[in-house]
């Protein structure tokens, strides 16, 4: 009943929803089980409090705003030419590998596609949500089996004397994973 009664409302007008407003809404319920639907109002109201902090950050900044972050990355420089590469002179060279390309706009999407035409492990990286990539292009990455990790941000690229794995900070989530790759392109 509460995600009926939230259906449609922003977020400020779902956190009017009052613990009376459902039982109203649920005429009839045994006095017993109204502590149900009290627990419902009273979880909506946290869940959206939890959601405006943690996306409050991003809002001051304009972050979802602006294209990819220009954030230094750990191990980059250690791994230049031994895995790293900023330019892909011969798509060739990268056959068969488990590829990272992160975002830096129309070209990396299309690379990706291409690279995935020697390798069937592509994945591409980006910072923006679902919704903020051209539909188009969504379309051929996913025709060409590119994985797509969105609101996701390369934060360190890890090995020995060659790139092994990459770790990768999840915006949406607010955690951090590591994810076994031989080469990464930004």
């Amino acid at each position: 009943m509460v995600t009926e009664l939230a259906k449609g409302k922003t977020l400020d007008e779902a956190l009017k929803i009052t613990r009376q407003d459902v039982a109203d809404e649920l005429d009839g319920l045994p006095p017993i089980k109204m502590h149900c639907s009290n627990l419902a109002a009273d979880a909506l109201k946290a869940t959206i409090k939890n959601y405006k902090e943690k996306h409050k950050e991003k809002h001051k900044k304009g972050k979802e705003d602006k294209g990819p972050s220009k954030k230094e990355i750990q191990g980059e420089k250690e791994f230049s030419g031994k895995g790293v590469y900023h330019k892909v002179k011969e798509p060739s060279s990268l056959k068969d590998k488990r590829i990272l390309i992160q975002d830096k706009g129309k070209e990396s999407m299309e690379l990706a596609g291409a690279l995935a035409g020697y390798s069937p492990r592509v994945i591409f990286l980006t910072e923006k949500k679902s919704e903020n990539i051209p539909d188009n292009l969504k379309a051929k990455l996913k025709k060409s089996n590119v994985k797509i990790l969105y609101e996701s941000e390369l934060i360190g690229i890890l090995g020995l004397n060659e790139v092994e794995k990459v770790k990768i900070h999840d915006l949406d989530e607010d955690n951090t994973y590591e994810l076994f790759v031989d080469a990464v392109v930004i």
